[in-house]
């Protein structure tokens, strides 16, 4: 009798087989991708803070700045009504000291008993 051929018991791979294990190969590298994807959405997420902190820091400053130019503005609005109120000081001692000299003029020329002392421009 012949002998019969032996099957060789060499597992050979199926067509399902191939293709759960490229479905696995491919899924773990999906896995690894939205791990790294995740990753990038994680950083750029601290970036995004961190700018949104320093746009928050830049618009305090600018209105601190901003406010800074209205006190110079009015400072300024007011330096020409601070001239004139100097001014104003100024004619007032003039004005002042013409009359302490009619002052002086009137009491010497009328003749009283009683010296009176008169008034300096400090005693005002």
């Amino acid at each position: 009798m012949p002998a019969k051929k032996q099957a060789k018991s060499t597992p050979r791979a199926t067509p399902q087989a191939e293709l759960i294990k490229a479905l696995a190969k491919n899924s773990l590298e999906l896995q690894s991708k939205i791990v790294d994807l995740i990753q990038t959405n994680s950083d750029l997420l601290k970036a995004q803070t961190n700018t949104s902190k320093d746009i928050s820091s830049m618009v305090a400053l600018f209105k601190e700045a901003g406010e800074h130019m209205v006190v110079e503005t009015e400072e300024e609005r007011l330096r020409p009504l601070l001239s004139k109120i100097t001014e104003l000081v100024e004619q007032n001692k003039t004005i002042m000291r013409g009359l302490i000299l009619i002052q002086k003029y009137i009491r010497s020329s009328t003749a009283t008993d009683i010296p009176q002392k008169p008034i300096s421009p400090e005693e005002f």
